[in-house]
């Protein structure tokens, strides 16, 4: 049975490039498991105030995120509850980027064992 809602790479994008519309365009998170580990998706910093400026001088949109977890038990406190993996300008550089087990991001967010676990 496929837990994974996307049926296509164009609805997840649409859903996280303003196209589909929920408040302001877009949702800014996706918290998700894939290969029984917790990751977050997020659109802009999760912990810093202001954007990161990637080394080619582009904003970093979105930031890929690892849950962090103790002796197998995910951590709940107000520390940083996530690891960032990678930052990127743009949805394309996401889709290619390989930070999850060397898969391609786009192969990851489409596989049919990705469980979408929440959106905000």
């Amino acid at each position: 049975m496929r837990k994974n809602e996307y049926t296509s790479v164009e609805e997840f994008v649409s859903q996280y490039t303003g196209v589909w519309n929920p408040a302001e365009g877009h949702w800014l998170g996706l918290d998700f498991v894939y290969g029984g580990v917790e990751y977050r998706l997020q659109t802009g910093s999760m912990y810093n105030a202001e954007d990161t400026i990637l080394e080619d001088g582009r904003l970093a949109k979105y930031g890929l995120y690892k849950k962090r977890a103790l002796s197998g038990c995910y951590i709940k406190s107000k520390e940083k509850d996530y690891e960032l993996l990678g930052e990127y300008a743009d949805m394309n550089d996401l889709l290619k980027s390989r930070t999850i087990g060397n898969v391609p991001f786009e192969e990851v967010i489409m596989d049919e064992n990705t469980e979408l676990i929440g959106q905000d």
